[in-house]
Parts: structure tokens; C-alpha cells; sequence
């Protein structure tokens, strides 16, 4: 459903995401998947998982397409003809690879990795080159606690996208003009950070909800009774 969403963003949309995304409701996401988990969470860590797909050309270019990981933790969102055409190739195949942030560049002062680092990159299917590309892409990664800002690799050093961020999904998203590898950073943590507490508050008027809900069809069911017994 988010894939198809974010296709259907892409196609009316050609060159960013909207400032928010929809959703027909919440669920609260799984735990996040480490290639290199915190000491505390390794015991129960599931390994994340890559991600791979085609994106069919036109002659003007790349059909709308988005390609996610098989855990949905990386996104690519690619907007019509924003990946360039070349003769004889029908199509471009996608890869997005996790990796640990650490083993790429330093974080940047004053942040903290919030995820995996994914190295995302385009090649054509028939000649395995690089394809290039010719308009901004969307990168969304799915992020541990408290994401602020998405960064793409420069070798030794991170660069700043234009970040926006969904915190009850914990996402954060921002348009590229080059692929490469990118990751979500947050400030130091102090005390439990906005998506903890949206994530808490969300939770309970749920169960609220649901309360409610269950109170009402007791009270129903019990007047149902006394009717049928009058």
C-alpha cells in the first residue's frame, strides 16, 4: 500500500513528495532492523533486508516507479523521465543496500546516525552502466528513534537533503539530484524524543477508542436483552 502510494506521488508529482503523506490509518511500525544494532537491542535484531527493482523506460525516460527494500526501511521514489533514456536499453534496474553509517563517514557534529546508511544505486539493464540522472529522485528512510535531517554521502563526509519528516511512521524523506548513500541523523537524545511520545500518545487514544467502542456494544447488547425479556 505506502509503495503504491508513493508510485501514485511520483506520476502526479514530477519532481518532490508533498509535505505530508496519507494514510488510511496506524499501525505502529516493527522494530527497526540494524545492520549494527545498539548493544542493548542486538539480542533481539532482525538483519535488514535489500531491496531491488526495475523501472521501465520511455523515450523521454523513467516511468514513474518506487523501489523499497523487502522491510520497507529505504524507499527510492522516481518521478516520471527523472532517470535519462539511452538507446537500446528497455529499462533500469534499482539496488538499495544497507549498510552500517559508520563504515562510510564520521556523523556529522552535533547528530547521531538514526538508522542504517543504504547505498542506492541505477544501472541499465542491458549495458550495466551507471544510468544518470535527470531530475531529482526521493530517498525515504525509515529511521530508529528521532530523525532530523537525511544525508547523502560525499566519500569522507555527509551532505544535507532537504528534509521532511513523517514522525508517527517514523520517516523521514528529501529529494536528490545524484544517488549514492544516504542516512537519517538525529541530535543527541535528551529524554524521549517526539516520535516516542506521538508513538505513546497515538497508542493510548487507540486503546481508548477501542474502549470505548467495546462499552458500546456491551451497553447495546444488554438493553437488547432487557427488551427481549419485556
Amino acid at each position: 500500500m505506502a509503495i503504491a502510494y508513493l508510485t501514485a506521488v511520483s506520476w502526479a508529482s514530477p519532481w518532490s513528495l508533498p509535505p505530508q503523506l496519507l494514510y488510511d490509518g496506524y499501525t505502529p511500525p516493527p522494530p527497526y532492523r540494524w545492520v549494527h544494532p545498539p548493544a542493548a537491542l542486538a539480542r533481539n535484531n532482525q538483519p535488514p533486508q535489500p531491496g531491488t527493482g526495475v523501472v521501465v523506460l520511455t523515450a523521454s525516460g523513467s516511468a514513474p516507479a518506487a523501489i523499497a527494500t523487502g522491510d520497507e526501511q529505504a524507499v527510492l521514489v522516481v518521478p516520471r523521465s527523472a532517470i535519462a533514456p539511452r538507446q537500446g536499453e528497455p529499462s533500469v534496474e534499482i539496488r538499495i543496500d544497507p549498510l552500517d553509517p559508520a563504515t562510510v563517514a564520521p556523523a556529522p557534529n552535533g547528530l547521531r546516525y538514526d538508522g542504517n546508511a543504504y547505498r542506492i544505486a541505477a544501472t541499465y539493464t542491458v549495458s550495466h552502466q551507471a544510468a544518470p540522472l535527470l531530475a531529482p529522485v526521493n530517498i525515504v528512510l525509515r529511521y530508529a528513534t528521532s530523525a532530523t535531517a537525511i544525508l547523502r554521502s560525499s566519500g569522507t563526509s555527509w551532505l544535507p537533503l532537504s528534509p521532511s519528516t513523517l514522525p508517527i511512521t517514523f520517516q523521514i524523506y528529501g529529494p536528490t539530484n545524484d544517488l549514492g548513500t544516504f542516512v537519517a541523523a538525529a541530535p543527541p537524545p535528551h529524554g524521549p524524543p517526539l516520535a516516542v511520545w506521538a508513538y505513546r500518545v497515538v497508542t493510548i487514544l487507540l486503546w481508548l477508542v477501542a474502549a470505548a467502542i467495546a462499552a458500546m456494544l456491551v451497553r447495546d447488547y444488554a438493553q437488547r436483552r432487557r427488551r427481549r425479556r419485556a
